[in-house]
């Protein structure tokens, strides 16, 4: 059996304060309802946190990392104080917006390899009703936990060496869609004092490449419509955090334009991975937008600008045709060989 323990802690928001309370924690028996639960998380860890992350280094540049230091004692040594101090570094990061919170230490190890998942689920409110013969008992619960199984974050990380290893993880928030603190300041960079691993250029090239490929492969015309008008709007998003799915999901993209996008991903965890927009590198990847008329006529501009340079008319709605016109000095002229 790979779980070897498993520590879970109660804990309050309590950044801002002046006096943390005191975090009570107990040690959980490897079997049983909640064991099978935190089993299925503590296994398809690398399956369901998709996001690479890796702890930052001191400033210096030196490889020494505080919350690094605290997983890298806990595993040396498993215990329910060791494991304290890890809820104690979450509870100093917590708002009264994340709320209180149980955080799970799942430890255990994969042949030679130490593995260790934490995992946080929110408080959330409830109503407990026994019935008996006579009567019906209805309470109202205010710490209730894993109302829904699906919901919570986790980080997982795993290496055979304790002293040099465990510098790479994997994340994941699935409360993303619900009103809290956004990933990369409160769980990422906060708690875990860590960072993407995917760099903005890295993953801006990636999306970049992704839609210029999807729009150039598609037959359908109003998938490369709707990618053509994301890519004139891409510059607006310049410094934002987003994945790839956020990025469709921004501008509105149909099933089907989504569906052309994520044949270009290889890998379908990709498009959950956040990463910083570089608009500079999506201008090198997409620098133009064209169009072309059934009647060779074809239009250039800069991508990011084509829609304020090029007029379009509609000039019969039913049978798709419109009118094209641009303003501007004759800078150039070439002749082109037929494709």
């Amino acid at each position: 059996m790979p779980i070897e323990h498993i520590h879970t802690y109660l804990v309050h928001p309590g950044k801002g304060s002046t006096e943390p309370s005191r975090i009570r924690g107990n040690t959980l028996p490897l079997d049983g309802k909640m064991f099978s639960l935190l089993s299925v998380i503590y296994i398809n860890s690398d399956r369901d946190c998709p996001i690479e992350i890796s702890f930052n280094h001191r400033d210096d540049g030196t490889q020494q990392n505080p919350c690094r230091d605290l997983i890298a004692a806990y595993l040396s040594e498993p215990t329910l104080p060791h494991g304290r101090q890890i809820a104690e570094r979450l509870e100093k990061v917590t708002t009264h917006r994340s709320g209180l919170g149980l955080l799970f230490l799942i430890s255990g190890k994969e042949g030679r390899e130490h593995k260790l998942v934490i995992s946080r689920f929110p408080a959330d409110v409830g109503i407990l009703a026994e019935e008996s013969e006579r009567a019906l008992t209805v309470e109202f619960l205010e710490r209730v936990f894993m109302k829904r199984a699906t919901t919570y974050k986790a980080a997982a990380y795993q290496d055979n060496s304790l002293s040099a290893g465990f510098w790479i993880g994997r994340a994941v928030d699935k409360q993303i869609n619900s009103d809290v603190v956004q990933l990369s300041n409160y769980w990422i960079a906060e708690f875990l004092d860590s960072d993407f691993r995917t760099t903005a250029a890295a993953g801006t090239k990636r999306l970049a490449v992704a839609l210029r490929d999807a729009a150039r492969k598609s037959t359908d015309l109003t998938v490369k419509k709707e990618i053509a008008a994301a890519v004139t709007l891409a510059s607006s998003l310049a410094g934002h955090r987003l994945n790839i799915k956020e990025f469709s999901d921004r501008f509105g993209l149909s099933a089907n334009a989504q569906d052309a996008l994520a044949k270009e991903i290889k890998n379908s965890s990709v498009l959950q991975e956040r990463f910083q927009f570089d608009a500079n590198e999506f201008a090198k990847q997409v620098p133009y937008r064209t169009i072309e008329l059934n009647t060779g006529v074809i239009l250039t501009a800069d991508a990011t600008q084509f829609d304020k340079v090029v007029r379009q008319e509609v000039v019969d709605r039913s049978e798709g045709t419109v009118r094209l016109s641009a303003e501007g000095k004759i800078m150039n002229e070439k002749l082109m060989k037929a494709k």
